[in-house]
């Protein structure tokens, strides 16, 4: 337990490290006790399971590929840590072979054992990790698992938990995550068809609610308009908000993503106005966005005061959080800035997905970490003794923590230091793209209703 308690704070730094903001939605829904089996999509390799790991309060054991069980180290290691092998069909099929349908016995009990422990266990459906904006086909096994602890394995209580993982550009370092826990299916009460095959009834509604809290898309080029487009859209009914103040959370783009996918599906049988009416909005929408990137400015600042008391305290309020979390992040960043430094670089060696850079930086900077950190407090320990090394070390990942917060405002109090000048200098170019924003706002609310209302018709 503590090995796992170490890994997963060292997951953490190194997740907090690569990604800007992990956003998690729908926790509540999430049972504090009893047995559960977690069925997560698998878009970004063993980052997946570091996400899940750090972000559900209670300790996880993993399902994974027989294949990483092949090196007799990696083989002892994954063991030691609990994680349980699963041999996938076209691993140990022979072509012209039939795959042994009880290839799996062993695993199947050992999830029933932890299960009967009142454990958490985590699959992955699909099967592989891919880099495709959708959800792929669903194997049967999670569903096989569940119904065979749930029946003659003798576990009580069961509940199967829906987890999505949605990144905003899995391969980019400094964007976001969002993780939504999705409604829990709870095995007791579940309802198994009168006929046919129980494992993919259960199967089709696991796929269902894992839709529900995942995004879709036919292609990547489909997936990053719709991201883009709900980024501008979101930006643009962004009230202005103090840079103390959460920004904005990647859980709101996806939610208007989403909302967009319906409307594209709506306008497929629209009147051909209104379809040239949505290709006008989002021209409109992609025009202003790109003349406030270029000004090096940002929708959500628009609205800013321009009296000199709101400057006066933003000055006062950074600067105070600079001056008194500004030596703690330096020392955050110092500590980290070697072995952070040498994961990116070995992340970035020979990438041929797009889950590479993330999957490798990640797991090389959870590595050098611990590593970093054994080295120092040994120093310490070696100069000053046992308590001050274990004082140190406590505070390693607390620096590393203040500095990614204090690194993310301050950029955040650049650009809005940076738009007040600019607007202090020119407020005709403030006056000018608020006008615009207020009379997009109204446009793209009298769509939406337009939408919602049903006024729309075939075209003849």
């Amino acid at each position: 337990m503590i090995v796992y308690v170490l890994l997963r704070a060292i997951a953490r730094v190194a997740l907090r490290w690569y990604y800007r903001d992990i956003q998690v939605e729908g926790l509540e829904r999430f049972p504090r006790r009893g047995p559960l089996l977690l069925v997560v999509n698998h878009p970004n390799a063993l980052v997946d399971a570091l996400l899940v790991g750090w972000i559900v309060p209670r300790r996880v054991r993993i399902t994974a590929k027989s294949t990483l069980f092949k090196n007799p180290i990696a083989d002892r290691l994954l063991r030691w840590i609990g994680v349980v092998p699963l041999q996938r069909a076209h691993d140990v099929s022979e072509p012209g072979v039939r795959s042994d349908p009880m290839r799996n016995r062993d695993a199947f009990r050992s999830v029933r054992d932890v299960l009967r422990a009142q454990g958490v266990v985590l699959i992955f459906p699909e099967g592989i990790s891919h880099d495709e904006p959708f959800l792929a086909p669903l194997k049967s096994g999670a569903a096989r698992m569940a119904l065979y602890a749930a029946g003659s394995g003798g576990v009580a209580n069961l509940s199967i938990v829906p987890i999505g993982l949605t990144f905003e550009r899995k391969d980019e370092p400094r964007t976001r995550v969002l993780v939504q826990i999705g409604e829990p299916i709870v095995m007791s009460t579940w309802q198994g068809p009168p006929q046919g095959s129980a494992a993919d009834a259960l199967t089709d509604e696991i796929e269902t609610r894992l839709r529900a809290v995942t995004l879709n898309y036919a292609s990547s080029d489909d997936a990053a308009r719709s991201l883009h487009l709900a980024s501008v859209l979101a930006a643009l009914f962004d009230e202005v908000v103090r840079v103390s103040q959460r920004p904005r959370g990647f859980g709101a783009e996806a939610t208007l993503a989403r909302r967009i996918n319906e409307w594209a599906e709506r306008l497929q049988s629209a009147d051909p106005d209104l379809r040239t009416q949505a290709d006008s909005l989002v021209r409109r929408l992609e025009a202003v966005q790109r003349e406030v990137a270029e000004e090096g400015l940002l929708l959500e600042d628009i609205g800013i005061s321009l009296s000199v008391k709101h400057a006066l305290r933003f000055v006062l309020s950074e600067g105070w959080l600079l001056l008194i979390g500004g030596p703690v992040a330096l020392w955050g960043r110092i500590n980290h800035w070697l072995p952070f430094s040498a994961a990116r670089a070995l992340g970035m060696r020979s990438v041929e997905s797009a889950s590479d850079p993330a999957m490798r930086t990640v797991l090389a900077g959870a590595a050098l970490v611990l590593l970093a950190y054994l080295a120092q407090t040994a120093a310490v320990a070696a100069l000053w003794g046992p308590i001050i090394a274990a004082a140190y070390l406590v505070s390693l990942p607390i620096a590393a923590d203040i500095n990614f917060y204090l690194s993310e405002r301050m950029h955040r109090a650049a650009c809005r230091a940076r738009t007040y000048l600019r607007f202090r200098r020119e407020p005709i170019l403030q006056q000018r793209l608020a006008t615009e924003l207020g009379s997009l706002r109204r446009d793209v609310i009298a769509f939406e209703r337009t939408l919602d209302a049903g006024d729309v018709a075939r075209p003849t």
